[in-house]
C-alpha cells in the first residue's frame, strides 16, 4: 500500500448499505484492496537459473566449448550426459514442486460477500477494500482483518493462535483473517487488508521458503570449492606444459587438461545423488507426500528430534464422554441437566460436541441466563428456572477452594488414568450481569477422553525405536496434552510445563529439560526450535498454521499438510498431501534409505576425482610425461563398471538405519586410500614404461594402467558392499564378472571391448608379460589398501 492505515480517510458505512461506488474506486485508486502479491513460490525463472547456472556446470561448458573448438572425437563428449541429466532433474523436481503449491490458494474461500451500494454482492476475496462492510456466516473463513458490527459468532482460531477451541464473538471484537466460523452469522467492517493483515505481517517475518541445510549438498560444494582452487591453474600448467615445453598440438593439450577438469568433479555423484533423491520422492508421492526440492528428504533422514502438535497428529481433534460419575443423586437426573445445559449453550467446540453425543441436547429447563464457555474461565454455566444455576468446567476452576481440596485426590487419580475430568456443579443463586455464583457444589464429574488416532501408537513407537526424540509443542493445556502423550507412548511425557507469561530466556532454557510444552505462542515455538538446533540435535517442525510458520522457517525440515495454510505450506519443505502427519515415519524411512545408500556408495565417485586430480598433479611434476596419459573415453571401463552402475544399484537397496557420521568425513576416509592404490598402480606402470627397454607402443602401456587401475578400483567397491547380503554378493559378483571378463578376453584377443572411437584400449594377447604385471601390482593393492584404511580411519576430519 501506498499509505499507512492511520494516515487515510476512514469510512463507517452501516451494515444496510456498505460503501458507495464512489468510495470503492477511491479506495482502488489508493491500493487500498485484500490483493496481496503471492511471493509464496520460485519463479520459473529463478528455478532455471539456479539449476544451470551454477559452477559445476560452467566448467563443463568450458571443457565442452574447448573440446568443440579442436574438434575433438565425439567419445570425449559423453561426460555431457552427467551435466544434463543432474540439471535437468533438478529443474523438473522444482516445477513439479511449484505448481502443486501454487494449486494451494492462501484462502480457503476464494469469494466473499460484501455489502456495496445497499447490495450483498458476492466478489473475489482480493477485491475487498478498506471499509467494507462483509457478512460472513457458518463455514467461512475470514478474508480479512475486520471488526463485527452486528451478530454473534464462535471463532476457530486454530490456524493463527493454535488454540482449537472456537472462541465467542460478539459486535466490537476483533476478527482475524484466515480463522474459520464455526457458528452464527454477523456483519463486520474490514479494519486492515492486504499485507496490513495479522496473516500478512506474520508471513512476512518467514518470508519465502528456505531451502534444507543440507549436508550432502553442502559437502559436494566444499569438494568443488576445494578443486576448484586448483583445477584451472592445473588445467592451464597441463596446457603450457604440453604445447610449450613438449610441444604438443593444441588438440592434444586441450584433451588432456579436458580429462583432468572433468574427471575431478564428481559429476556422478551428484547425478547419483539426485537420481536417488527423486526415485525417493517419486516413491513418496505414491504416499501422498510433496517434497519440495531434492534436498529435503536428506534433512528428515538426520532429523533426530521432531516437534509434534497434539491435534491432528496425536489425536483426530474428536471427543468422548467415558463416564459420568456421580456424587450425590440420581444419575439420570444429570443426564438431563447436562443435556439441557447443551442445548442451552449451543457451544459449537469439541467438548459440547462430546457432550452432545453422550447426553443430547434437549433442553428439558427453561434457561434464564447463561455464559458460553470462555478459554481464560475454563467453565460454561446456565441458569434455570426454579433450581438455580448449573456449570461444568475445569474443577480447578469452577469448584470454592474448600470443595475442590475435597476431590483432589479423586480428580488427579482419574487424571493420571488419561481422563479430561469436568465436574458438573450446582448453586442455588443466579448469574448477574455476566457474574457467576460463588457457592457452587460439586454434583458429578464427567469424564472425557481424546480420541488417539488408530496409526498414532505406530508412529510413535515408530519413533522412540529409531531413536528420534519426540516433543510436543501446543497451544493447548500441557497437563491435557501431557496424559494424551503418555497414553499414546511419547517418552518423558510427564516432563511438561506451561510457557503463558515465561520470559525469551526461560523458554529458551526449557527446550532440553521438557517434552511438553502448552500454552505456547507463535514466538516461542520458534524460540523452543532454536534452542534445541543449539543444542546439537537435527529438529523437524510439524504444523498446519500461520502460528506455526516462525518456527517452521527456523527448523531444519518443516512439514506440513496441504489443508494448512499457504504461508505454512510456503515455507514448508514437505507437504503431506493426505492431511496425515502420521505418515512421516514412511518419509523418514525413505529419506534413511536414500541417503545411506548415497554415503556409502559416493565414495566410488571421489575416488575418481582424488585419483585424476593425483596423477594430474604427478604428471606436470615429471618431465618426462608429456601429457595426462588417459584420455575421457578410456575412462569407460571403471565409469561404468566399477563406479556407476554398482552405485546406482546400492543407492536403490533397503536401508532404515540411523543416518550416522558426517557426509564429507565418511566418504574421504573410505575414498582417499582408493584412490592412492589407483595413483600407485599408474605411477608404477609409467615407472616401467620408461625404465624398462621394453618395444611397445604408448596405447599398450596405457591398457594396462586402465586394467591396473580398474582392480585397484575393484577393492574400494569391495569395501563398500560389505557386509554382503545376498543383493550385494550378486552386485559385486556381477560387476567383477564384466570386469574380468574383458580383460580375460583382450588376453584371448576376442575383440570384446568397445571400439576405438569409445574407448581407445587394445587387446594384450601378445604381451602375456603385462598380465603379470597387472597381477603383481593388485597383489600389492590389497596388503596397501588395508594399511592404508587403518590409517585414514585415525583421522578425524572436521566438517564445518
Amino acid at each position: 500500500m501506498n499509505n499507512t492505515i492511520s494516515e487515510i480517510t476512514r469510512y463507517n458505512p452501516s451494515i444496510n448499505e456498505g460503501l458507495s461506488s464512489i468510495i470503492f474506486e477511491e479506495r482502488i485508486k489508493n491500493n487500498l484492496t485484500n490483493k496481496v502479491k503471492n511471493k509464496t513460490s520460485k519463479s520459473y525463472f529463478k528455478i532455471f537459473y539456479s539449476n544451470i547456472f551454477t559452477f559445476f556446470n560452467l566448467l563443463g561448458l568450458i571443457c565442452f566449448i574447448a573440446l568443440l573448438a579442436v574438434k575433438s572425437n565425439l567419445s570425449n563428449f559423453f561426460f555431457v550426459i552427467f551435466y544434463i541429466a543432474n540439471t535437468t532433474i533438478g529443474i523438473i523436481q522444482e516445477i513439479r514442486a511449484k505448481q502443486c503449491i501454487d494449486k494451494l490458494s492462501l484462502l480457503a474461500n476464494k469469494t466473499s460477500i460484501v455489502i456495496r451500494d445497499g447490495v450483498k454482492t458476492e466478489i473475489p476475496s482480493n477485491q475487498i477494500v478498506l471499509d467494507d462492510i462483509i457478512y460472513l456466516g457458518l463455514g467461512n473463513q475470514i478474508p480479512t482483518d475486520c471488526k463485527i458490527l452486528d451478530g454473534e459468532i464462535e471463532v476457530n482460531e486454530a490456524l493463527l493462535t493454535g488454540e482449537s477451541i472456537p472462541i465467542k464473538k460478539k459486535p466490537g471484537d476483533k476478527l482475524l483473517a484466515g480463522s474459520f466460523i464455526s457458528s452464527g452469522v454477523c456483519y463486520a467492517i474490514a479494519e486492515k487488508v492486504g499485507k496490513d493483515n495479522y496473516v500478512e505481517t506474520l508471513s512476512a517475518k518467514a518470508k519465502q521458503y528456505k531451502k534444507p541445510r543440507s549436508e550432502i549438498m553442502n559437502s559436494i560444494t566444499m569438494i568443488i570449492k576445494g578443486v576448484s582452487f586448483i583445477i584451472v591453474p592445473i588445467a592451464a600448467a597441463f596446457i603450457l606444459k604440453s604445447t610449450l615445453i613438449k610441444h604438443a598440438d593444441i588438440k592434444t593439450a586441450i584433451e588432456g587438461a579436458s580429462t583432468v577438469v572433468i574427471g575431478m568433479i564428481p559429476a556422478g555423484m551428484m547425478l547419483l545423488t539426485s537420481v536417488a533423491l527423486a526415485v525417493g520422492i517419486i516413491k513418496l508421492a505414491r504416499h501422498k507426500t510433496l517434497v519440495q526440492d531434492l534436498y529435503s528428504l536428506e534433512m528428515l533422514a538426520r532429523v533426530d528430534t521432531i516437534c509434534f502438535d497434539k491435534t491432528g497428529t496425536i489425536t483426530d481433534g474428536n471427543m468422548s464422554v467415558s463416564q459420568l460419575v456421580t456424587l450425590e443423586e440420581d444419575k439420570q437426573e444429570y443426564n438431563k441437566i447436562i443435556s439441557s445445559l447443551v442445548g442451552a449453550l449451543k457451544d459449537n467446540n469439541q467438548t459440547a460436541e462430546a457432550l452432545k453425543n453422550k447426553f443430547g441436547d434437549e433442553v428439558h429447563h427453561n434457561a434464564i441466563s447463561k455464559i458460553p464457555f470462555n478459554s481464560k474461565i475454563k467453565l460454561s454455566a446456565v441458569t434455570f428456572e426454579n433450581i438455580g444455576t448449573y456449570a461444568f468446567g475445569a474443577p480447578e476452576f469452577l469448584l470454592p477452594q474448600s470443595e475442590y481440596e475435597k476431590l483432589k485426590d479423586k480428580i488427579n487419580d482419574y487424571a493420571s488414568k488419561g481422563f479430561r475430568v469436568l465436574a458438573l456443579a450446582h448453586s442455588n443463586g443466579q448469574i448477574i450481569d455476566k457474574e457467576l455464583p460463588q457457592d457452587f457444589k460439586p454434583k458429578a464429574l464427567i469424564l472425557i477422553v481424546d480420541h488417539i488416532r488408530e496409526d498414532a501408537f505406530e508412529t510413535v513407537k515408530w519413533f522412540n525405536e529409531n531413536n528420534v526424540e519426540i516433543k510436543v509443542i501446543s497451544g493447548d493445556n500441557p497437563i491435557t496434552v501431557a496424559e494424551v502423550s503418555q497414553r499414546v507412548g511419547i517418552k518423558n511425557a510427564d516432563k511438561y510445563i506451561s510457557l503463558e507469561g515465561l520470559s525469551d530466556e526461560e523458554v529458551y532454557n526449557s527446550a532440553d529439560k521438557f517434552t511438553v510444552f502448552g500454552r505456547v505462542s507463535p514466538e516461542q515455538k520458534a524460540i523452543l526450535v532454536k534452542a534445541l538446533k543449539a543444542s546439537g540435535h537435527i529438529t523437524a517442525m510439524t504444523g498446519d498454521g500461520v502460528n506455526d510458520i516462525l518456527a517452521l522457517k527456523e527448523a531444519d525440515c518443516a512439514v506440513t499438510v496441504a489443508s494448512g495454510s499457504d504461508a505454512a505450506r510456503s515455507v514448508s519443505h514437505l507437504v503431506l498431501l493426505d492431511n496425515n502427519f502420521n505418515s512421516m515415519p514412511k518419509v523418514v524411512y525413505e529419506g534413511r534409505r536414500v541417503i545411506n545408500n548415497v554415503q556409502s556408495s559416493a565414495s566410488l565417485f571421489l575416488m575418481k576425482t582424488f585419483f585424476t586430480a593425483l596423477v594430474g598433479i604427478i604428471t606436470l611434476c615429471l618431465p618426462y610425461m608429456d601429457t595426462y596419459p588417459f584420455r575421457l573415453p578410456q575412462m569407460i571401463m571403471i565409469e561404468i563398471f566399477v563406479i556407476g552402475l554398482p552405485a546406482f544399484f546400492l543407492s536403490m537397496q533397503p536401508n532404515d538405519s540411523l543416518v550416522e557420521g558426517r557426509f564429507i568425513s565418511h566418504v574421504i576416509k573410505k575414498s582417499i586410500p582408493a584412490s592412492i592404490l589407483m595413483t600407485f598402480s599408474v605411477l608404477i606402470i609409467e615407472i616401467l614404461k620408461h625404465t624398462l627397454s621394453i618395444n611397445q607402443a604408448d596405447i599398450i602401456y596405457t591398457t594396462v594402467a586402465v586394467f591396473s587401475f580398474t582392480l585397484a578400483g575393484c577393492i574400494n567397491l569391495f569395501v563398500t558392499c560389505r557386509p554382503f547380503n545376498k543383493y550385494r554378493t550378486i552386485l559385486f559378483v556381477g560387476n567383477m564378472v564384466f570386469v574380468l571378463g574383458i580383460i580375460l578376453t583382450s588376453a584371448l584377443g576376442v575383440g570384446l571391448l568397445p571400439k576405438e572411437s569409445l574407448a581407445p584400449l587394445i587387446p594384450l594377447n601378445k604381451n602375456w608379460y603385462n598380465y603379470l604385471i597387472i597381477l603383481g601390482i593388485f597383489a600389492v593393492d590389497i596388503p596397501l589398501f588395508m594399511l592404508l584404511k587403518f590409517l585414514f580411519n585415525k583421522i578425524k576430519i572436521k566438517n564445518k
